[in-house]
C-alpha cells in the first residue's frame, strides 16, 4: 500500500520535469491512485467479504492500467529489450532462492530419517529445475514484438503472468517444507497434495504461457520449438494435477519422487531441443 503511494509520487515527479512522459503519467496516476486509494480503504472495513471484494477491484485496475495505455506507453517509454528481463529474471531468482530457505529454516529443527531426506533433497530438485527451464529460455522476444510490431498483448501477458509464477514458487517452498516434516510412514492429507502439486502444476502452466508469449516476437523456424515446449508443460502440469484429483494416496517421498521425475524430465527436453545445447544431437 505504502509502496504504491510512493509509486504515484515518482510517476508526477516524471510528470512535472519531462512534458513529453505527461500523457503517460497521467494515466498512470489516474490508475494508480485510484487503487492506492481502495486498497487502503480495505486496510479499514471490518467486512471479510467487502475486502476481498476491495482487493479484487484495486487487483483489477493495478493489472487493467498497463493494458489500457500499452500503446501510449511503448511510444512514449519503450521497454529495453534486455534489461527488463534481467530485472524480471533476478525477482524470479530472489523468490526462488527465499523458498529454499524457507525450507531449510523451517527444517532447522526437524527430526530427521532417511526418508524425510530424501524427501528434502527431492523436493529441492523441483525449485531447481524450474530455474533451469526459466532462465534456459528467457530473452526480450514479448518485448521486441510490442516495440516493433506493435503486439501489446503479447507483452502484457508476458509481464503480467509472471505474477502466479513467484506465488507458485513460494507455495513450492512451502509445500515442501510441509511434506518433508510430515509423518513419513502414512499417505499425506489432500490439502498437502493440492499444495505441492497445484503449485508446481501452476508454474509448469506459467511457463507453457511465457513460451508461446515468446512465439509472438521470434522468427518462424523458432515456432515450432517454443509450441512444442509449451504443449510439453502442459501436459506435465496436467499429469500432475491427476494426483490431488483423483486422491490418490501417496507416501511423502513417492509423491516428491514423482514432481522430481517430471520436472526433471523438463530439462531433458530442454536440452533435446533447444538450439543452443547440443547433448543428444549427433
Amino acid at each position: 500500500m505504502y509502496l504504491r503511494f510512493i509509486l504515484v509520487i515518482e510517476y508526477f515527479r516524471v510528470g512535472r520535469h519531462i512534458s513529453s512522459a505527461r500523457p503517460l503519467t497521467k494515466r498512470y496516476l489516474i490508475g494508480f491512485t485510484s487503487a492506492a486509494v481502495i486498497w487502503t480503504i480495505s486496510a479499514f472495513v471490518p467486512s471479510t467479504s467487502l475486502r476481498f471484494i476491495l482487493w479484487g477491484i484495486g487487483s483489477a485496475i493495478d493489472f487493467g492500467t498497463p493494458l489500457l495505455v500499452g500503446k501510449l506507453a511503448i511510444k512514449s517509454a519503450p521497454p529495453n529489450i534486455s534489461h527488463l528481463p534481467e530485472r524480471i529474471g533476478l525477482f524470479v531468482i530472489i523468490v526462488l532462492g527465499e523458498s529454499i530457505l524457507g525450507v531449510v529454516m523451517g527444517l532447522a529443527g526437524h527430526e530427521w530419517n532417511i526418508y524425510s531426506t530424501l524427501s528434502v533433497g527431492l523436493g529441492l530438485s523441483i525449485p531447481f529445475s524450474l530455474w533451469w527451464i526459466y532462465f534456459d529460455n528467457v530473452d526480450g522476444s514479448a518485448i521486441r514484438a510490442a516495440r516493433e510490431k506493435g503486439r501489446i498483448g503479447i507483452y502484457i501477458a508476458w509481464l503480467d503472468i509472471h505474477f502466479p509464477l513467484v506465488v507458485g514458487l513460494t507455495a513450492i517452498g512451502v509445500g515442501i517444507k510441509h511434506v518433508a516434516s510430515s509423518n513419513q510412514q502414512i499417505a499425506l492429507p489432500f490439502s498437502e497434495l493440492w499444495l505441492i502439486c497445484g503449485s508446481v502444476s501452476t508454474c509448469l502452466f506459467v511457463q507453457a504461457i511465457l513460451h508461446l508469449t515468446a512465439v509472438g516476437g521470434d522468427s518462424d523456424s523458432e515456432y515450432k520449438t517454443r509450441r512444442t515446449w509449451a504443449i510439453y508443460r502442459i501436459i506435465s502440469g496436467i499429469v500432475i494435477l491427476v494426483i490431488p484429483i483423483f486422491g490418490l494416496r501417496l507416501l511423502p517421498v513417492v509423491l516428491m519422487f514423482i514432481l522430481a521425475v517430471v520436472c526433471a524430465f523438463q530439462i531433458i527436453l530442454d536440452l533435446r531441443h533447444h538450439p543452443q545445447h547440443r547433448i543428444f544431437k549427433l
